[in-house]
């Protein structure tokens, strides 16, 4: 990469995400992480502790914050670009200056060994990577990117701006939005988990004939599934972020702005609000409705609904302080019996007396 700190300003001071320079303006040839920078790097600085790494290493520009600029500002040749969020700094100029470059790769267009049915509409500057399949009436946005092996059957829409990792299948009829990114092996789309058993409990299966649709900037991580409605729309809305390893069964509805991390499991016909957070190995039951703005902790297990903001772990799931004062007792249980064993001994002993 080759910028500069005032450019940098320049670039992001609008959306007020870099709000100050301070000091000379410098080339930049890096971002780098701390551990590891030196003349000529960006690094980004949001903790006193690394201060004097970043004295002994010698950065070219430092992106830091209000509170830290003081013990900053000292450093003879260095430049500080201050933030209101360095965290979100990051994310942002290092999208914009050292993201992954797609292009690299090296591919046409329209690779040969692609599959491209003659109905398909794809977008002028659209991008289909080696043996990619792209089925019938399928659309694909501007500046998409199918990437090798990947699937897009047919009747699916696709996007502007959107990349779909390798070997990564949208089913037919499904709708990704912009903005989007579908991790490698995720499959959306897939046959919902519909049966009906008769009197020798056979199961046979209940066609599964809706769809999935993706908000704009929703990101599926690696090997991600994602069922398809049993007869209307599986949802996820814009800005919910998927970890690897996640499944979301048919007729599920999610809000906007999730955060769902690895193996995040969810049922059937359940509704999770806006801005809900999952840690691992999270679990929810089938028609369960989850209010906005609840994170779920401790592999929290959701069997009943959620109708009010807040932390919630264990299962059944509690709130977080309840659950914590309770793991605090269970942590004392051997030692709570043996007390009340001594007591139980010294009043059965005073009463015979």
């Amino acid at each position: 990469m080759k910028t500069t700190a005032a450019e940098i300003l320049s670039a992001f001071a609008p959306q007020g995400i870099v709000k100050e320079m301070v000091g000379p303006d410098q080339p930049v040839q890096r971002i780098a992480p701390i551990e590891d920078c030196g003349p000529g790097d960006l690094v980004f600085v949001d903790k006193p502790k690394f201060v004097a790494l970043v004295t002994q290493r010698r950065p070219a520009v430092v992106v830091t914050s209000f509170k830290l600029k003081d013990l900053l500002a000292d450093g003879g040749d260095r430049t500080l670009l201050l933030a209101p969020n360095v965290n979100l700094a990051q994310a942002l100029i290092k999208q914009r200056y050292a993201g992954r470059q797609f292009e690299a790769a090296g591919w046409p267009q329209i690779h040969p060994s692609a599959v491209v049915h003659e109905t398909a509409m794809l977008a002028a500057t659209a991008v289909v990577e080696p043996r990619a399949v792209i089925g019938r009436n399928v659309r694909l946005g501007e500046r998409t990117r199918i990437m090798a092996g990947a699937v897009v059957e047919h009747d699916a829409q696709v996007g502007s701006d959107t990349v779909v990792h390798p070997n990564a299948v949208i089913g037919y009829g499904c709708v990704v939005g912009n903005e989007a990114v579908i991790g490698a092996g995720s499959v959306i789309g897939s046959e919902g988990y519909g049966f009906a058993q008769d009197q020798q409990g056979r199961s046979h299966p209940i066609p599964q004939t809706g769809n999935v649709v993706l908000g704009d900037r929703v990101r599926l991580g690696a090997n991600c599934c994602i069922d398809r409605a049993a007869y209307r729309t599986t949802r996820i809305g814009a800005g919910t972020k998927l970890d690897n390893l996640c499944h979301i069964a048919h007729n599920v509805e999610i809000g906007e702005d999730c955060l769902l991390t690895s193996m995040f499991c969810v049922a059937g016909s359940t509704t999770i609000g806006n801005r809900v957070i999952a840690s691992g190995q999270s679990g929810v039951s089938d028609h369960v409705k989850i209010c906005d703005d609840v994170v779920l902790l401790h592999r929290a297990g959701v069997v009943a609904d959620i109708d009010q903001p807040g932390a919630y772990a264990a299962l059944p799931v509690q709130p977080l302080k309840e659950y914590m004062r309770n793991t605090a007792v269970f942590r004392m249980l051997a030692e709570l019996r043996q007390r009340l064993l001594a007591l139980e001994r010294r009043d059965g002993g005073s009463a015979a007396g």
